[in-house]
C-alpha cells in the first residue's frame, strides 16, 4: 500500500474545506419540461461545511439547504480506480454515487442522473455551482448558485 499523506492526488480536496453560504436558484419542478428548463424557480440558501476525516484522506460535507434538504457527502480520491469520487446520502432517502474531475479550478462531479460544475475563484474563496438532472432522456437544469467562504 503506497503512503499518500503527503503529495497524493487526495490534497486537491482541500479546495472544499471550509464553512461556505451559497444562495441561487432551483429548478426541478413538475412542470419543467426541454421547452421551459427554468419552471417554477425557487430561491435557494444554503450554509455547507467541509472538513477533512481523520486521517486527512478524505472531506466530508454538511449541507443543510432551504429548511428540509440536507445532504451528508464524502469526497476522497479511490486509489484502487484512480479516480475522484463523490457519494452522498439527503434526508429524503436517497444516495448518490459520482466520479469526480478536475480541470484547474473546475470540478465536475457526474453520476447516472445528476452532474454539476463547481468552479473556483483563483483565491479560493467562491463557488461557482451548476447542477443538472435527467428526469426523462434531456438534461435540465436543477440548481445555479454561489458559495462565498465564511471562515
Amino acid at each position: 500500500m503506497t503512503d499518500t499523506t503527503t503529495g497524493g492526488p487526495h490534497e486537491a480536496l482541500a479546495v472544499f474545506l471550509g464553512s461556505w453560504h451559497a444562495e441561487g436558484v432551483s429548478y426541478g419542478g413538475p412542470t419543467q419540461t426541454p421547452a421551459d428548463p427554468h419552471a417554477e424557480p425557487a430561491p435557494w440558501r444554503s450554509i455547507h461545511t467541509a472538513r477533512w476525516h481523520t486521517g486527512n484522506y478524505f472531506v466530508i460535507q454538511d449541507e443543510r439547504a432551504n429548511g428540509p434538504f440536507d445532504t451528508l457527502s464524502i469526497l476522497g480520491w479511490d486509489r484502487d480506480t484512480e479516480r475522484y469520487f463523490a457519494r452522498t446520502v439527503e434526508n429524503h432517502g436517497y444516495t448518490r454515487d459520482y466520479t469526480m474531475t478536475v480541470d484547474r479550478r473546475t470540478w465536475t462531479l457526474t453520476g447516472e442522473n445528476e452532474r454539476a460544475t463547481f468552479e473556483f475563484s483563483a483565491d479560493g474563496r467562491t463557488q461557482t455551482v451548476t447542477w443538472e438532472w435527467r428526469p426523462r432522456d434531456a438534461w435540465l437544469p436543477l440548481c445555479d448558485r454561489v458559495a462565498h467562504r465564511i471562515d
